[in-house]
């Protein structure tokens, strides 16, 4: 295409082990068939990266895409992705970022970076306006994640925005995340691989602007999504005032809210962390690029042990992860161990899940104080500030508790029934015994245990029109795979999933094609079918690099163990006919593979 609308038209091609950068042009079968983001992800990882290939060696690929909305005044469109091989599952992972590193990359010239190969010293990427090059970075290796920002900024001006990241990565921790100014690319372990291959930063500044094919029509567009965020009690009320924490108590009193690595449904220190004791941390609001929702908070500690403790949150997530999960009532720790997940570079929903496994582990005598040197109970402020320390300098048992839950049990006797993950990535905050479409989401995610795949959760208990029983099984692989779909579609063309919750599918539409004015986009149908059609390619891609049937379920707790308090009193997951139907309404043939048909309606080649 001689000129492109939404897109720069560019790709940078960045071989590490031999230093040469080169530019690729955009191609036009690429961009109507897979959007951007994940789908220019999944696209190039299928095609080019070689099957077996070891997560953390030089042939792996790691792929910053942005999307069409990147960096334009759609409303909540400063996302990026970034897509690999997961070290943690040994499959596909793409991680989603906001705030404005992705814009700015636009900005600066490129749709996407695809990184390859090894550097044989650290190095940092920098990209200004169509200008690229790799500079020695021994100076940065080594150095904190927040420490590294400075030095990059220091160095290059503080307008170059900058993602990197910390010793976790550097020492292969396989949950270690890539941290963007605070905002984490954060699950699967995206920062190990980026630490793999000596690569410590990437900055970027930018100063070129993207064209929209129907500007009139796209801005008028923008001010109706707007007012629609502003007035929608979740993006303009809720989540204003409470950041993520809004949904907090409701999950505590709808007995989805896993206690004690998910042994338990009601957790005693609700009274002090909840959303109203949080929101008292807020020193101010802050915002991604173009997006007027303002979910992101600045937490300052007032008094405690932890006084002056600060970080962007604390995320509804992370709150789970070392609070509850943790059965932890310290909101300072809390906010700390969120911080210390930032400093070092590590997913805060593996960390948490690690340490609340590790604390069962004690419990149960699976593990010793003889072990590990001291006592690790369940409610222990201090051992999580301890623990996270260890695992991000990969110190003494450290150096194991690093490579995740799935294979720290496998490294102890009797602990693989409360191991709790899917395909090795821990859990997030929600118990599938309360949901089953949770139960579901988590078995057929395409990155292991994950709640951004879909999130159906929101249909059964937050709809006010059809809504949906909490634990039926009917509609349920239908809605899932058309979140699946939906979901893959947000997260390739550049917008947040919050800004869905008060946009519809129509007005994305609306969106994508005054934007790029590809008349492909001009349809809510084709939009989804592309979001089924990147979903399939994934598939092909875990199945290629050895998934099965039998790593689409759930740990054994949720099948065995009922809970004993709460609304989820007394339930259990049962999966199976939950899973028949689904591979059924996708398509796939008993071996859970695309069938051939399915193959052809979506226009995959393989």
């Amino acid at each position: 295409m001689a000129s492109w609308y939404g897109y720069i038209g560019k790709l940078l091609d960045v071989d590490l082990s031999t230093g040469v950068i080169t530019e690729q042009e955009l191609d036009t079968g690429l961009v109507e068939g897979y959007m951007g983001g994940k789908g220019f992800g999944a696209r190039i990882l299928y095609d080019q990266l070689p099957t077996g290939c070891d997560p953390l060696s030089p042939d792996n690929i790691l792929v910053f895409a942005t999307g069409p909305l990147t960096g334009t005044f759609a409303p909540a469109s400063g996302r990026f992705e970034v897509c690999t091989k997961s070290p943690a599952t040994g499959l596909w992972l793409d991680a989603n970022c906001g705030g404005f590193f992705g814009p700015e990359l636009k900005q600066a010239g490129y749709d996407g970076v695809v990184g390859r190969g090894k550097a044989s010293d650290p190095v940092m990427l920098v990209i200004e306006d169509s200008s690229s090059e790799l500079r020695p970075a021994p100076n940065l290796w080594g150095e904190d994640v927040l420490r590294t920002h400075q030095l990059v900024k220091e160095q290059l001006g503080r307008e170059f925005r900058v993602t990197c990241i910390g010793p976790a990565g550097e020492k292969g921790v396989k949950y270690a995340a890539i941290i963007s100014e605070y905002r984490a690319l954060g699950r699967g372990g995206a920062g190990a691989v980026m630490g793999s291959k000596n690569l410590k930063a990437i900055a970027v500044k930018g100063t070129r602007t993207i064209s929209v094919h129907d500007s009139a029509r796209f801005m008028k567009t923008c001010r109706e999504a707007f007012n629609e965020l502003a007035i929608h009690p979740d993006t303009g009320g809720g989540r204003q005032k409470y950041g993520t924490n809004v949904i907090l108590s409701l999950m505590e009193e709808v007995g989805i809210h896993p206690v004690r690595n998910f042994q338990k449904a009601m957790f005693e220190g609700s009274d002090r962390v909840n959303e109203d004791t949080i929101v008292n941390l807020y020193v101010r609001n802050k915002a991604c690029f173009g997006c007027p929702i303002y979910c992101s908070k600045i937490a300052e500690v007032k008094d405690g042990k932890h006084k002056g403790s600060y970080t962007e949150g604390p995320e509804y997530e992370n709150v789970w992860a070392f609070g509850a999960n943790c059965e932890n009532a310290d909101l300072g720790s809390i906010v700390h161990a969120e911080y210390l997940c930032d400093y070092y570079g590590l997913d805060g929903i593996s960390t948490g899940g690690v340490i609340a496994f590790l604390m069962e582990c004690f419990e149960k005598g699976v593990l010793t104080e003889s072990d590990i040197g001291f006592s690790l109970s369940f409610g222990d402020d201090e051992s999580i500030i301890k623990v996270i320390h260890m695992i991000g300098i990969r110190e003494g048992p450290g150096e194991l508790w690093g490579e995740g839950v799935k294979r720290i049990a496998e490294e102890l006797d009797g602990a693989q029934d409360f191991a709790m993950h899917v395909k090795g990535l821990e859990l997030p905050a929600y118990d599938p015994r309360g949901s089953s479409g949770m139960a579901l989401a988590y078995a057929t995610s395409d990155r292991g245990g994950c709640h951004l795949r879909s999130w159906p959760i929101g249909d059964e208990l937050h709809a006010t029109e059809n809504r949906l029983d909490q634990m039926a099984v009917e509609l349920k692989p239908e809605l899932e795979k058309t979140q699946q779909d939906l979901f893959c579609l947000i997260n390739s063309i550049g917008m947040c999933l919050f800004a869905t919750f008060a946009l519809n599918l129509k007005q994305i539409t609306s969106f994508l094609h005054e934007v790029t004015g590809i008349e492909a986009f001009s349809s809510s149908h084709e939009l989804m079918k592309t979001g089924e059609r990147i979903n399939n390619l994934v598939r092909l891609f875990n199945i290629r690099e050895g998934l099965t049937r039998e790593l689409d379920t759930l740990p054994k707790r949720f099948f065995e163990e009922a809970l004993n308090e709460g609304l989820s009193k007394g339930r259990v997951v049962d999966l199976e006919q939950l899973m028949k139907e689904y591979y059924s309404v996708r398509g796939w043939n008993p071996d859970v593979v695309p069938t051939g048909e399915k193959l052809e309606e979506l226009a995959i080649k393989e």
